[in-house]
């Protein structure tokens, strides 16, 4: 079982908050102060130029950490010395305010899916019954999860991440131009 860590910025909707929903159902702790956050955890960071990968996992049972802030406020971020910051890769959002869009995850989306590709399939699958996009989520990203979670480390997570959108792009570049026909 992997500690999550959930600091939260304050920033969102109380009721709509998926931070305040983990931590309500056991599914992570607050650390109230940046200090409060263990060194060497994993900081999931949309500012990392490392990619989270199975590789990570003896860092992540230190803690997985979640930055709970609004993405109009993600300058906001915090930078922390003596721990791991880890981005992930490309996936989509399925919660209702940002369904669709790609890499704009909410905390609860980044942890489920952090979980996932660390191997912890089953503490991942306790966020389904908790939110109901979570379904969403693994029917929208359960595949490529899956080839993550099969990856040696963060540069292969990369590969598996560039393969995929390079058969979105090309699909679409195909079909625009009438060669798909």
């Amino acid at each position: 079982m992997i500690p999550v860590i959930i600091y939260d910025k304050c920033q969102c909707d109380p009721k709509k908050c998926t931070a305040k929903r983990m931590m309500k159902f056991g599914l992570g702790k607050e650390a109230k102060t940046l200090g409060a956050i263990p060194s060497g955890s994993i900081v999931l960071s949309p500012f990392s130029d490392r990619a989270l990968s199975p590789a990570d996992i003896r860092h992540a049972r230190k803690g997985l950490v979640v930055m709970d802030l609004t993405w109009t406020n993600i300058d906001e971020f915090p930078r922390l010395k003596k721990v791991e910051e880890r981005a992930l890769p490309y996936l989509l959002a399925s919660n209702p305010v940002n369904w669709g869009k790609p890499m704009e995850l909410n905390s609860a989306e980044a942890v489920m899916a952090a979980l996932h590709i660390l191997g912890e399939h089953e503490q991942a699958d306790t966020f389904l019954g908790r939110f109901n996009w979570a379904p969403e989520f693994m029917r929208l990203n359960g595949n490529l999860l899956d080839d993550y979670s099969k990856a040696r480390d963060g540069a292969e997570v990369v590969r598996i991440q560039n393969e995929y959108i390079r058969s979105i792009v090309g699909d679409s570049e195909e079909e625009s131009s009438g060669e798909g026909k």
